[in-house]
């Protein structure tokens, strides 16, 4: 058993939390919270009166009723039933942030829901909810990074197995919690892990529990804690020799410890990237090499007899070619060829069921080839690369290979780019007028004196 006097993985990574929380706003990070702020609210946006959301919103009547905003619905709801609710619609469409190095965390997700609830419960500034995203962020990120192919191995969906550590150590930011309450918090959310892969495989809507679960699981972690609950010091690594009892041997078998420990060349939340396609994002490298291709392609539909996408082992998986319903073709290559050869993108225009009727898409998509690439593989996640070869009936081979999609860190997204985006996913909800409101008041988030400004204006 670990020493009583030994400083646990728990409370190494802690000390980096803290560290990414307290330090000053430098190379950009305000603007860059800002931009994820505004981009969760697109991916909540998007969801308005679909099926997901109400799910959400008949769900969240049985947690109690309150002030707190359901976003982008005429109804309100207790703080936890609101946090669910945002939660789950937040990755409904699969338009909100994820993280670059990892396989399916989404961030926002599970950190900003928590703290919007709170938000509207206690009057808090721009630059403390700030604050306590960059702590978010961090302690999922970091955990996953450390543990993510045996997370993703053992069929854990590393929104639900690590999500809850992000609304923790978010939560426990925000209420002030001192570091020994943050670290029994966080011990606490340990043992909430959840959320199998296992949707996948059907393409149901499953998924899109993981991250209520999470926010919910983080939030009451830290409230519990706040109480008097105790947490284990030793819940991430366990005890002994083997491990016994520990987070990270029970969800993933081994782990990098320097992802945990170790001083970050940059903030977690920096390594966010954010999804122009609705669309799982394993799927946008090879979407950019589609969308660079498409114009030396359209004029030659018809001769192409054969398209090959070569990619890690996470986009070589999207390879089912007959998707039976939207969630099953957001993560079929095949189809997403089809329909961005066809029609440029694949946005919620297009992502719609009448879309999986559509012959012309099926056709192209009868041609596709998806395979995993031993050398795109071995560099993921330093690259999320695809390798394109569309050969057509001449015998000629076109190809394209792309190691940067827009929207990843190293090919950003600009901000009038995000800004479209939110404005696009909005249009059907609120007025042109009250989405810029919104959008300038977001632009602002650093210096807001009171962040409950934007959920008020985001109530029908």
């Amino acid at each position: 058993m670990a020493g009583t006097n030994e400083e646990s993985l728990l409370q190494r990574l802690l000390h980096q939390v803290r560290k990414a929380s307290q330090s000053p706003f430098e190379n950009g990070i305000g603007d860059a919270a800002s931009l994820c702020l505004l981009d969760f609210l697109a991916a909540i946006l998007a969801e308005a009166d679909g099926p997901i959301a109400r799910v959400g919103a008949g769900t969240a009547v049985a947690f109690g009723p309150g002030g707190c905003t359901l976003l982008a619905t005429r109804q309100t709801g207790s703080l936890t039933g609101a946090i669910f609710y945002n939660a789950l619609t937040a990755t409904a469409q699969d338009l909100d942030d994820a993280h670059r190095f990892t396989t399916g965390l989404h961030l926002s997700a599970v950190t900003v829901p928590v703290l919007l609830g709170l938000a509207e419960t206690r009057k808090v500034g721009g630059e403390a909810f700030i604050r306590a995203m960059l702590a978010g962020y961090e302690a999922c990120s970091r955990i996953v990074r450390a543990a993510d192919a045996g997370i993703r191995g053992r069929g854990y969906h590393s929104t639900g197995a690590a999500g809850m550590f992000g609304s923790c150590a978010a939560a426990g930011t925000l209420l002030g919690l001192d570091d020994d309450t943050l670290l029994n918090a966080m011990g606490i959310a340990a043992s909430g892990g959840s959320g199998l892969f296992a949707f996948v495989h059907e393409g149901t809507s499953s998924r899109h529990a993981h991250a209520a679960w999470a926010s919910l699981n983080g939030l009451t972690s830290a409230l519990m804690a706040e109480e008097g609950l105790t947490g284990p010091r030793f819940a991430l690594e366990g005890y002994g020799d083997r491990h016994k009892d520990g987070y990270l041997k029970a969800y993933a078998g081994e782990w990098n410890e320097h992802y945990l420990t170790d001083e970050p060349e940059k903030p977690e939340l920096l390594n966010g990237y954010h999804k122009l396609h609705a669309a799982c994002g394993h799927a946008a490298p090879a979407i950019a090499g589609l969308q660079h291709l498409r114009e030396r392609l359209l004029p030659r539909l018809w001769d192409i007899s054969r398209i090959d996408i070569r990619g890690y082992k996470s986009s070589a998986s999207l390879n089912r070619a007959e998707p039976a319903s939207v969630t099953e073709a957001k993560f079929s290559l095949p189809f997403l060829t089809g329909v961005v050869l066809l029609y440029g993108q694949a946005s919620l225009v297009e992502m719609v069921p009448e879309r999986l009727e559509d012959q012309e898409v099926r056709r192209i998509a009868a041609l596709v080839n998806v395979e995993e690439d031993p050398e795109l593989n071995a560099s993921f996640p330093r690259l999320r690369a695809a390798k394109l070869a569309v050969t057509l009936n001449d015998g000629e081979v076109i190809e394209e290979r792309v190691d940067a999609p827009l929207g990843t860190p190293e090919n950003p997204a600009p901000r009038a780019v995000l800004e479209q985006k939110f404005l696009d996913a909005g249009q059907k909800v609120f007025p042109g007028e009250v989405l810029g409101e919104i959008s300038e008041l977001v632009s602002r988030l650093a210096t807001l004196p009171d962040v409950a400004e934007i959920p008020a204006l985001l109530r029908r």
